[in-house]
């Protein structure tokens, strides 16, 4: 069988739209819903203002260069951590884990103390005033 241009480009063409489906579908989002589900069970995610947190990190996770971030989108939007953890998707299951805990007050929808959810920066490396795990949080110095 001989390859020819039309092959070529079909295949490609192909290859281009199962990507763009998986990506369009907001794999990074997915995952990370996916990991609050896991951590917290499925009813924080019916928690308003939630996936706000969550689509606000996933929209600044992997900024900056767009071929890693259509991999990362493909790769979690398959289920690829499912089949082999990279290190690289959990340090983002850490990261965003922990910036949950420290950017939001989580903690006090859970023990009943707050009634809405609140949070402040969802990027990690951003300074922010929130002091959600702080005993100044609840005015205890």
């Amino acid at each position: 069988m001989r390859l020819t241009r039309r092959a070529v480009l079909t295949g490609g063409a192909a290859a281009v739209t199962a990507a763009a489906v998986p990506i369009a579908m907001g794999g990074i989002q997915s995952f990370l819903n996916r990991i609050l589900a896991e951590h917290f069970g499925p009813e924080v995610l019916k928690i308003e203002g939630v996936d706000g947190f969550v689509s606000d990190y996933a929209a600044q996770a992997g900024s900056g260069n767009f071929a890693k971030k259509a991999a990362a989108e493909l790769y979690f939007a398959w289920h690829g951590e499912h089949l082999k953890m990279t290190p690289q998707a959990q340090e983002l299951k850490s990261l965003f884990l922990q910036t949950f805990l420290v950017r939001s007050n989580i903690i006090a929808i859970t023990q009943g103390r707050a009634e809405h959810f609140d949070y402040t920066e969802v990027n990690p490396w951003e300074p922010t005033c929130g002091l959600y795990l702080s005993a100044l949080a609840e005015g205890a110095v």
